[in-house]
């Protein structure tokens, strides 16, 4: 089958999703598949620039193909006859995110008039679709509460795991992500003001924008913790990251309300290492099960530096619970070949 995978980008920016759809045109290769990833150039600042976006991808036409299988908005408006969805999320901006710190859209006319455009589109194109799966129960059901339809759960694996090893459990809890606000690295440096032991932090990844980076080193500074958190400001490489990771106490992942589990957790449990995570960061909790394979904690800094002293005073527990998080992830067979069975059936 000839398959084009379509999603949307912003240049030399990278995260989850890009990550997944690159390893996606591999696997459908690898399966016997002929497979190309599309790349539709996405825009949300100013505001303006989103509905522009939504109006290229309907416009834009994908021939020679025999599927299309779509991953973001606004990607998944590309029309085609034999369009499934592997939906990561839509444009939370005008779903939950409404409201929120996170709604990143003007509470003007302007605003209301793109939330109405975008939720109109999905209510109308999204049903075009000829099959929808989610990448996890959260973003599921979302769809459901919002838009009234249903769609089939696929959670998505690592593209390979046999490099994540564990080496030890060290001084330092890990947090590799890219730098945003939806993703609270503020809140992981704050949390270091409150630590009683001598634990570190080591943060990477790339931030979204100059403002975002400013931020978290400002915050360093302030509170005079430059030799307490380490700051890499830049996507790190595959062999770096599981450096980082063999030897880490355990993994941070704080972001809000995230729609899947979030491969952070999969790396961390791959190398037998545990995971902190906040009680209002959704689908992390499908596999961060507290005292059982990691901790689960308030979004507050004084709750999270609680949880990081009580590992680094028992590496007997974090030990405990990253291995548990490792069986956990076998059990559920995430597996390459049922996410290629799924999308060509």
């Amino acid at each position: 089958m000839k398959i084009a995978v379509v999603n949307n980008c912003v240049p030399f920016l990278r995260g989850g999703a890009e990550y997944l759809a690159e390893a996606l045109v591999r696997k459908l290769i690898e399966h016997g598949h002929q497979a190309v990833l599309i790349r539709v150039p996405f825009r949300w600042h100013p505001p303006d620039q989103i509905l522009k976006s939504m109006l290229a991808c309907r416009l834009l036409r994908v021939p020679n193909v025999d599927r299309v299988v779509a991953l973001k908005f606004p990607a998944y408006y590309v029309p085609h006859p034999n369009k499934v969805l592997w939906l990561l999320h839509q444009f939370r901006q005008v779903y939950d995110l409404w409201g929120t710190p996170y709604q990143d859209l003007p509470d003007s006319e302007l605003g209301e008039s793109i939330r109405r455009a975008v939720t109109r589109a999905d209510d109308l194109y999204l049903r075009q679709a000829v099959k929808i799966y989610t990448n996890s129960e959260v973003t599921r059901d979302r769809l459901k509460r919002y838009n009234q339809l249903e769609a089939e759960v696929l959670h998505p694996p690592l593209e390979r795991s046999d490099h994540l090893i564990c080496e030890g459990y060290e001084d330092y809890f890990f947090y590799p992500s890219r730098i945003t606000a939806s993703k609270r690295q503020e809140l992981a440096v704050e949390a270091m003001r409150h630590v009683r032991s001598r634990v570190r932090l080591v943060i990477a990844g790339q931030p979204e924008t100059s403002g975002e980076l400013t931020r978290i080193q400002e915050r360093i500074q302030r509170w005079n913790l430059r030799d307490r958190v380490a700051l890499i400001p830049r996507f790190i490489s595959e062999e770096e990251k599981a450096s980082l990771l063999s030897r880490a106490l355990g993994c941070l992942y704080l972001a809000y309300d995230e729609d899947s589990y979030g491969f952070v957790v999969l790396e961390s449990y791959h190398a037998r290492k545990p995971v902190i995570t906040c009680t209002d960061s959704g689908g992390t909790m499908l596999l961060v099960k507290e005292g059982r394979t990691g901790i689960v904690v308030k979004p507050d800094p004084k709750a999270l530096a609680a949880a990081m002293d009580r590992l680094y005073e028992d590496r007997r527990e974090a030990q405990r619970l990253g291995e548990a998080g490792l069986d956990l992830i076998r059990s559920l067979d995430i597996s390459w070949r049922r996410v290629v069975e799924a999308l060509t059936q």
